[in-house]
């Protein structure tokens, strides 16, 4: 299915809104199959939008459809790392009614470009180790496996695969 594809920065408090909606209907959609991406406390905008990190949301034909969190440090992740070797993607997420469509791929697409442009030269994410079509998704797109990292985050411990992939 084609349409007009849009990416930008979420600075204003509709496209935050929107923002936080497509978080909240990737969320649901999880959740209708037994997963639980993300609990209550963190899809609020203090939790989503903290400071040192870039929101984009991208609009199919006007419609918010996709998201993802740019930074270019991830303390709580990859504490190891040094600021500004890569660009950490958070919040990648698909909204209802348009999983499927190579929206994720789009968003990765982006934030590889973002960061060619700034001189950095990996994009790393992590997800629960568990999520085998997700991690199949990052694997597909050209991300390597770099290990497994335990973190406390509010609410959970989560047992997470960090992935890299060089730009």
């Amino acid at each position: 299915m084609n349409g007009e594809i849009t990416i930008e920065k979420a600075e204003t408090p509709l496209q935050r809104t929107a923002f936080l909606q497509v978080l909240e209907s990737a969320n649901q959609r999880m959740e209708k199959k037994g997963i639980v991406q993300w609990l209550p406390c963190h899809l609020t905008a203090e939790a989503v939008f903290e400071e040192n990190v870039e929101p984009f949301l991208l609009e199919k034909d006007g419609q918010p459809a996709a998201t993802a969190l740019l930074a270019v440090e991830d303390t709580v992740f990859w504490p190891e790392k040094e600021k500004k070797s890569a660009v950490y993607v958070h919040r990648l997420s698909v909204a209802e009614g348009f999983a499927g469509e190579g929206l994720a791929g789009k968003m990765l697409a982006f934030a590889a470009d973002y960061a060619r442009k700034r001189g950095i030269p990996y994009l790393r994410l992590d997800c629960r180790g568990d999520r085998e079509k997700l991690r199949k998704l990052y694997e597909g797109f050209g991300f390597r496996f770099v290990d497994t990292g335990e973190v406390d985050v509010p609410g959970v411990h989560l047992c997470n695969a960090r992935y890299e992939y060089r730009v």
